[in-house]
């Protein structure tokens, strides 16, 4: 098991503590194992064979037993027998977003509610707000995010998506009789969520092949020439058929969506036994469109007259901006971040904590922030006598407070070389609250990039609405980046609004926000739907370099 499905049995481990009524100091350690496990770049594995896991912050000698265990079987002791205690339904119901386990223990105890079918039965009879605290728009909201929960569990996360394909990919390329086996559909055009993960199979032996799947897939199933079943990780797979020689045309309209196709069909011939998908763009008069483009948002027009954007690679990101470390709720120091960015070739890195009012997630004091700006000069002068240059950036991931005033005031801000300002408390808005709040944020002449600007957190949490119009104006206007946070959980800036953003002159800051070293590769996730909204290196704040990053935030300052 990896780190990620150990720092899972851990922290449901927790939640099973707080459903129980057991002890919750107990509970926050487990939490925090969790956090700490997760956050590590080295196997835990590794770890444990070493001897060295108890050197982890958060895990002891009783704790790493239980880690222990985990690896070897999956689980351990306390958590079956937590398991055992509560009703098999009971953790799908703490997933409804604004329950929590508090909540859900009331439910489970007062109203004896241990499924999602009671949970909406409940509400439906207007049970719920009968308990003391639930009033009629806690019982409606937790309905509608019930629906919400439910329309979520058929997708999966682009991230998710990914890695469950690579290994199945892998073994399909080990069959004999597998010419090629490639990604196609949403998968390969980089959606954000998908319902499931489409792979393309070039053989001359289809029966074979069908064959081998059915014995690998789950509730495997042949229709229109398409093989469907899950994988593994659980992840939906259809698998479509074609010959070698066909492989190009064959790839081309799996990829796209069907206007897409649509479109290059009206525009010019496309053959049907194209090798490759190059010849078969020539074949139709069009450019080489990339797979993310073709969702018929005017990329073909494009690749008729030839002005296809040179798309942003990660390659091409020279900052990392927006992390955070041990000062907040980050699991690595300053300088660990710092060295792992540099380490992954990086010229600058953006330290930005949590600030004073996000107290659950170790928001700095004032004086944590004096302390800290110390460490970043110490650091700074350290790597001035190193090659290659690298410097690291005193930020901080502002909380926009209710009023859409930054968190602290102007002689500490006056500390920062520049402001991240985000949305954390208050999410319920509607439209004109969200945007008026975000608006007099980036009105203020601290911020320099707004944080992930709608909250969301994909396949948990809508975002509150906002008017983009407004949103890209103000940044327009002030010269302040939008940041498209690359968390597989977020992804937020939408990719759909990033060119209306840059057709503004707004440039797009693609952010890590990495609370750990391994997370800092979140940026490939930001950069594949940035793609999606046809984002360049000149228009993107991080592909600048050290010294035009540098000037950027001088000229702000001037």
């Amino acid at each position: 098991m990896d780190n990620d499905g150990i720092a899972q049995v851990l922290q449901e481990t927790a939640d099973l503590l707080e459903l129980t009524g057991g002890n919750p100091h107990r509970a926050r350690a487990f939490s925090r194992a969790s956090r700490s496990v997760g956050g590590l770049e080295q196997p835990v594995a590794e770890r444990l064979r070493a001897g060295t896991l108890t050197e982890v912050s958060g895990i002891g000698e009783a704790m790493a037993d239980h880690v222990a265990a985990i690896v070897q079987n999956g689980s351990f002791e306390l958590r079956d027998e937590l398991l055992s205690a509560v009703p098999p339904g009971l953790m799908d119901v703490m997933q409804v977003q604004g329950l929590g386990t508090k909540r859900t223990r009331r439910l489970w105890t007062e109203l004896g509610i241990t499924s999602l079918d009671e949970l909406e039965q409940a509400a439906d009879d207007d049970r719920i707000i009968a308990l003391d605290g639930f009033g009629p728009k806690t019982q409606q909201n937790i309905l509608d995010n019930l629906q919400k929960l439910r329309r979520y569990e058929s997708q999966w996360r682009l991230d998710d998506a990914w890695s469950a394909t690579r290994s199945f990919l892998t073994d399909l390329r080990s069959v004999d009789a597998v010419d090629r086996a490639e990604p196609t559909g949403p998968l390969r055009r980089q959606r954000e969520t998908i319902e499931q993960a489409d792979v393309l199979i070039g053989t001359p032996q289809p029966e074979l092949v069908r064959e081998w799947l059915s014995s690998h897939l789950d509730e495997a199933s042949l229709t229109d020439n398409a093989l469907t079943g899950r994988g593994a990780e659980g992840v939906p797979f259809r698998v479509h058929f074609t010959t070698p020689d066909h492989f190009g045309t064959a790839w081309w309209r799996t990829t796209g969506t069907p206007e897409h196709c649509t479109a290059v069909e009206e525009h010019g011939p496309v053959p049907t036994n194209c090798a490759d998908e190059a010849s078969l763009y020539e074949t139709a008069g069009l450019a080489y469109i990339p797979p993310p483009l073709r969702e018929n948002r005017g990329e073909v027009e494009a690749a008729s007259d030839d002005t296809l954007p040179s798309l942003l690679t990660t390659n091409d990101l020279q900052g990392c901006l927006h992390n955070h470390s041990t000062y907040s709720d980050g699991s690595h120091s300053l300088r660990e971040m710092a060295e792992a960015a540099r380490e992954r070739g990086f010229s600058y890195f953006g330290i930005c904590d949590h600030s004073q009012s996000l107290q659950i997630a170790g928001g700095l004091s004032p004086e944590a922030v004096r302390q800290q700006k110390d460490e970043v000069e110490r650091l700074n002068d350290q790597f001035a006598s190193e090659e290659p240059p690298f410097r690291v950036f005193h930020g901080i991931e502002s909380d926009i407070l209710r009023d859409g005033s930054l968190d602290y005031e102007t002689n500490v801000l006056d500390l920062f070389d520049f402001v991240v300002a985000s949305v954390h408390i208050g999410l319920s808005m509607t439209e004109e609250e969200a945007t008026d709040r975000l608006v007099r944020a980036i009105e203020n002449p601290y911020t320099r990039i707004l944080g992930h600007p709608t909250g969301r957190l994909l396949l948990r949490r809508e975002g509150y609405p906002i008017d983009h119009e407004r949103v890209i104006a103000a940044c327009a206007e002030h010269d302040v980046a939008l940041e498209l946070n690359a968390n597989p959980n977020r992804l937020d800036l939408d990719w759909r609004w990033v060119r209306r953003a840059t057709s503004e002159g707004v440039l797009i800051a693609i952010n890590p926000d990495a609370h750990a070293i391994r997370e800092i590769d979140h940026t490939k996730w930001g950069v594949a739907v940035a793609q999606k909204g046809w984002l360049t290196p000149d228009q993107c704040l991080n592909a600048k370099s050290l010294n035009a990053f540098t000037l950027w935030l001088d000229q702000d300052a001037a």
